[in-house]
């Protein structure tokens, strides 16, 4: 490449950069079932770290709600953000352990949360065509919205959410998922929820299994939670507990729910390819032909994911610690 070849490519870098950094923040809401899995906890620090994105609201939903609102409070006190709302779902039945609960017993006493499926209704109707609701949990709170208010959902610019299974299933003890497609938990907990919203009119962005097995190793791990920061510290306390209570033996996280925070951040993560996908009643997102109604993340880039995640949560810093 030329002198000039390589400065106009620079060039554009930095005009692309300055863009970017000029661009207004995304204001996002996050649907959680935060306390179960430790995904959870990874996307709302995440979100809540990088300024590319305006957290207005987190809604819980699924099993304890009740719980998971105290522990989403205490992890915005923790984090000095306690401007942002906190609303809470309706409870259901969860077999799962709610893993984080001491953690979520610590929070300050502040009376109750108001009602999820009404913020969400007022939020998308101040703002429509702005906010984007980024849904990491069976989607209840979402089919509340849209029965309740019929056509409310079409009030979002999108919905991007951690769910279905297209082409590859859970991984079964190994690295690589299974080329069986499974009944992906979200999904399946509440497979007419995710009916309801396919067929609501909204753009829906979908992070399957495919592409949101993603492992956050030791190496990382110890980088984070030596790194002192709010967040990172409120990350170590809620891994711990989940390393201990939970109930799939397991010591490395899985970051499903990251992976649709971290393609917001930088879209160039993952291509999403226009599918049409229904589901069943076990709760199996199947393509079938037909216009798309969803644009699906199958392939992400891995090593930049991995790299935006430490590179936000615990960037380098100048000098001994």
């Amino acid at each position: 490449m030329s002198p000039l070849a390589r400065l106009t490519v620079l060039a554009a870098a930095l005009l692309a950069a300055a863009l970017a950094a000029a661009a207004p923040p995304l204001p996002v809401i996050i649907d959680t079932d935060v306390g179960d899995d430790i995904d959870d906890a990874f996307a709302l620090v995440l979100a809540l770290s990088d300024p590319r994105l305006e957290v207005v609201g987190i809604t819980t939903a699924w099993g304890d709600t009740h719980a998971r609102t105290l522990l989403v409070r205490r992890l915005l006190a923790a984090m000095g953000r306690t401007e942002v709302a906190v609303a809470e779902g309706a409870p259901t039945a969860n077999p799962v352990p709610f893993t984080q609960r001491r953690y979520a017993e610590g929070a300050a006493d502040r009376g109750p949360a108001p009602d999820a499926v009404e913020f969400l209704r007022a939020q998308s109707a101040r703002r429509p065509g702005e906010l984007t609701l980024i849904a990491l949990a069976p989607l209840t709170n979402l089919a509340a919205l849209e029965a309740r208010e019929p056509g409310a959902l079409r009030r979002f610019r999108q919905v991007v959410l951690m769910a279905g299974s297209i082409r590859a299933g859970y991984q079964a003890g190994g690295a690589v998922p299974v080329s069986t497609p499974s009944a992906e938990y979200n999904v399946a907990s509440a497979p007419r929820a995710l009916t309801t919203l396919l067929a609501a009119g909204v753009p829906v962005r979908l992070f399957p299994l495919d592409s949101t097995q993603l492992k956050f190793d030791e190496v990382r791990r110890d980088r984070l939670f030596a790194y002192g920061s709010p967040g990172s510290d409120a990350l170590t306390l809620l891994y711990h507990q989940w390393r201990l209570w939970n109930g799939w033996g397991q010591l490395t996280p899985t970051l499903f729910d990251v992976v649709p925070v971290a393609w917001l951040l930088e879209p160039a993560l993952c291509h999403l390819e226009p599918l049409r996908i229904e589901v069943d009643d076990r709760g199996y997102t199947r393509p079938v032909a037909g216009a798309a109604n969803v644009g699906a993340c199958l392939a992400l880039d891995e090593s930049g994911a991995q790299r935006l995640i430490i590179e936000t949560l615990a960037p380098p810093r100048a000098g001994p610690p």
